[in-house]
């Protein structure tokens, strides 16, 4: 079956279509094909169909110059934005057939390209430049408008020219594509040029400065930063022509401002504390990040983060650290002392910040501790303080979640960036630092209470004494806590014999008068003070234990009174404390100044004990310490009142006088009891000058001093609220007379020490220099007092007159010991 229709082989039949009006638009109409031929039907004889088409001929394509001189006669109207004569669908391809072979136009073609580029470039230089010129505003929106228009047409060239880029302008033959060369030719001609890039460069410095002095962002103006931003990066000129200029201006803003600022702190009449500086830093840190990070990029932020904490912190840390941890401190501002570390770590600072705390608790204690007259508030003072470094140090490193790690994880997953160290590394840091405070606090509290000798150490075991006669306010707990703040401040004192002297005397007290709130918190105390100081404190288990047995003891000898009652009947109801001599304080006998006299009765008593004790231990001897011994006397008034008075044995002695006289003067009772002339005036003063409801006793003349001329007379009509009471006399509280006494005996036991030292090292070595036996002494002994090394010599002296030792012949400083 033969074909219907025969196609030619080559046909124009398209070629009456002509390009529309709008050429950029490239719609293709379509196209009457009738208009150009005819068409007749008819009948063969074999009754088949033929239908004729009548197609001209086609015409002859145009040559390549006609081609290349349409095709770069539109490069003007593309960049221009005017329309073209061809449409872009004919200019694509002509550039097509042109950068081919034969014709290898490409390098004609790109030559134009560059040169039209060129000349677009200069027409906006002159347009820009004449209204910079005119000082007209807004011409970063402007250079914003342009360079969007420029980047529109230069795509719309790239995709018309695209086979010119494929064929030709390509990274194989090294040719910078329309792209790139329109990119190096606005930087070279436009950006580049003095006056455009100066006006850019300077608009951008006045809206950071703008904001910086509004200290709040303007946000008409950031789109348009952020877009100049891009375009310099984009040209690649950002580094040179935005960004230093940026971080250069930030750097001179704050070292201006931050040093204004300082220098107002530095008056101490300003509103500007150093406190609130520290928290301008801060706040100015995260401003600054802000602005950068949302206008230009994050590493310009983090340049001028480092410019800030650099100019505004670590430039003037010096001169601001201290005085801001004193305000922190002294108005006790945990937050404040919180931003102060993030301020001081941030600007790498961390090392003043250590030395300030230390130089503030030194500086501290020594305000609380030189003058006497806060003694009596000087360990109160000074744990405040010390419970204020330790919360506040303890916050600054609680863990933050993202310090948390899951226990069941992996190791490796400890080991995620955290700003930019590991977080294991990180956890290092931190406790470095904790550790670096700690230890700075421990340091200033040892110098700080180290600047008084002897009276630190005193306070805290007055303070501890007091502490053990309340008991716990509040709940066991809280109270073994100040038990343990107590102890700490123990560790800071040099003295530590002079707190363990006046700890045994006041213990021995407690535990003979019935004033500790409870003998178990007694021995948590010395467990505690066992732990902490050494074996020094067992005599404090040895005072508990003889306690233990004297309430045996006595229970024996109240079991011998029952089975003999008459040979007892004088003993009264008597109970005495047996102590080792030894562990308890040097209670001294009555000596000068006495001829104490007991009454009849209760010397009785006491030669009834005495002698049933002898029985008991044959190979013991008593030795009473009247001083300690209390009394509960039943008193009758002449209202008939009657009421139980605990007291001192020397004021029982003194009351009992009136059971035979109404009245007696100062000297009739020096004579009949026999009472040191200064404890009497004590005893007396406690009786008749004591609070309203203890004053048992009157004195004439009235007076606050007891004169040996004095008469004082039962007080017929005392009252009182209460049936039993006690009268406080000198066991109650240590007075200034028995405080001395104990510094004296801590100098007597130092000298004893250092001289029972000396001969031990000696002994041990047989010979050494003076200067190696003074170190060996400082060494062995600082634990316990700080050593002087001119009594350290006195002693050596000492020992050398006493035949102890010797000097070498040959060498004066060398020592012998002798056997």
């Amino acid at each position: 079956m033969s074909s219907l229709i025969i196609l030619p082989s080559r046909t124009d039949a398209f070629s009456a279509y002509q390009p529309s009006k709008n050429a950029h638009l490239d719609f293709i109409s379509a196209v009457d094909l009738g208009r150009g031929g005819s068409s007749g039907s008819g009948s063969s004889k074999d009754g088949v169909k033929t239908v004729k088409l009548n197609i001209s001929v086609k015409k002859s394509p145009p040559p390549p110059n006609e081609l290349l001189r349409s095709l770069l006669s539109s490069i003007p109207a593309i960049l221009s934005g005017t329309s073209t004569k061809e449409s872009y669908h004919t200019l694509s391809h002509t550039c097509h057939k042109l950068v081919l072979q034969p014709h290898t136009l490409g390098p004609t073609i790109y030559g134009r390209v560059k040169e039209e580029l060129e000349r677009y470039a200069s027409g906006l230089v002159r347009e820009w430049r004449g209204s910079i010129l005119s000082k007209q505003d807004g011409w970063l929106g402007r250079l914003v408008e342009g360079w969007n228009q420029w980047e529109k047409r230069i795509n719309l060239l790239s995709a018309i020219f695209v086979y010119l880029d494929r064929v030709y302008s390509n990274p194989i033959n090294g040719i910078a594509s329309i792209k790139e060369l329109s990119i190096s030719t606005f930087r070279k001609v436009v950006w580049e040029n003095e006056i455009i890039l100066e006006k850019t460069r300077s608009d951008v410095l006045a809206w950071s400065t703008k904001e910086r002095e509004l200290e709040s962002s303007i946000e008409d103006t950031r789109p348009t930063i952020k877009h100049i931003t891009s375009i310099s990066k984009i040209l690649e000129t950002f580094v040179e022509s935005i960004s230093n200029p940026y971080v250069e201006l930030t750097n001179e803003y704050y070292s201006t401002s931050a040093q204004e600022k300082v220098n107002l702190v530095q008056h101490s009449d300003n509103e500007l504390t150093a406190g609130k500086y520290v928290e301008w830093v801060l706040d100015k840190v995260i401003q600054e990040k802000a602005r950068a990070e949302s206008c230009l990029d994050e590493n310009v932020a983090e340049q001028v983060v480092k410019v800030v904490r650099k100019e505004a912190g670590e430039n003037v840390a010096e001169q601001v650290v201290r005085r801001a941890l004193d305000e922190s401190m002294d108005s006790q501002d945990q937050g404040s002392l919180s931003r102060l570390y993030t301020f001081s770590t941030d600007v790498n600072s961390f090392p003043i910040l250590v030395k300030s705390l230390e130089d503030h608790l030194e500086a501290k204690l020594k305000a609380l501790i030189s003058d006497p007259a806060n003694d009596p508030q000087m360990i109160d003072g000074t744990l405040k303080v010390k419970r204020f470094t330790d919360k506040a140090i303890s916050s600054l490193f609680e863990p933050s979640q993202d310090d948390v790690i899951m226990q069941d994880k992996d190791d490796d997953v400890e080991k995620d960036k955290k700003d930019g160290k590991t977080l294991l590394e990180a956890k290092r840091i931190r406790r470095n630092r904790q550790f670096e405070l700690e230890e700075a606090a421990r340091t200033g509290f040892k110098k700080g209470m180290g600047s008084r000798q002897n009276a630190p150490a005193e306070w805290i075991a007055k303070h501890l004494d007091l502490a053990m006669r309340r008991g716990p306010s509040l709940s066991d707990s809280e109270f073994n806590s100040h038990l343990d703040e107590i102890i700490a401040l123990i560790g800071f004192t040099k003295d530590k014999d002079v707190f363990k002297a006046f700890y045994s005397t006041q213990l021995a007290k407690r535990l003979l008068l019935g004033r500790s709130a409870s003998d178990d918190m007694e021995r948590n105390m010395i467990a505690k003070l066992q732990k902490e100081m050494g074996e020094e404190f067992t005599s404090g288990d040895i005072m508990m234990k003889d306690l233990q047995l004297s309430e045996t003891l006595v229970k024996s000898y109240q079991s011998a009174q029952a089975r003999e009652p008459e040979q007892y009947k004088d003993a009264g109801n008597f109970t005495a404390n047996v102590l080792t001599e030894s562990a308890w304080p040097a209670y001294p006998l009555l000596k000068d100044g006495w001829n104490f006299q007991l009454p009849s009765n209760l010397q009785s008593s006491i030669d009834l004990f005495t002698s049933w004790y002898t029985t008991q231990h044959k190979n013991r001897q008593l030795s009473w310490r009247f001083q300690l011994s209390t009394v509960t006397l039943t008193a009758r008034f002449a209202n008939s009142s009657r009421y139980e008075i605990g007291v001192s044995l020397f004021q029982a002695v003194v009351l009992l006088l009136f059971n035979e006289e109404d009245t007696l003067d100062f000297s009739e009772i020096k004579k009949r009891t026999g009472i040191e002339t200064q404890e009497l005036v004590r005893t007396l003063q406690s009786l008749a000058l004591g609070r309203k409801n203890t004053r048992v006793l009157l004195k004439k003349p009235p007076g606050k001093e007891v004169n040996p001329t004095d008469i004082f007379a039962w007080n017929k009509g005392f009252t009182s609220d209460r049936i039993k009471f006690k009268i406080n006399g000198i066991q109650q509280d240590m007075s200034a007379e028995e405080s001395r006494k104990t510094n004296e005996q801590i100098h007597i036991d130092r000298v004893s020490i250092l001289e029972a030292t000396i001969v031990r090292i000696m002994k041990g070595k047989k010979k050494l220099s003076l200067q190696m036996l003074i170190d060996n002494v400082i060494s062995d002994v600082v634990k316990r007092f700080p050593p002087d090394v001119k009594e350290i010599k006195k002693r050596v002296e000492s020992l050398i007159e006493r035949e102890f030792l010797m000097r070498d012949e040959e060498e004066r400083g060398v020592l012998h010991y002798l056997a």
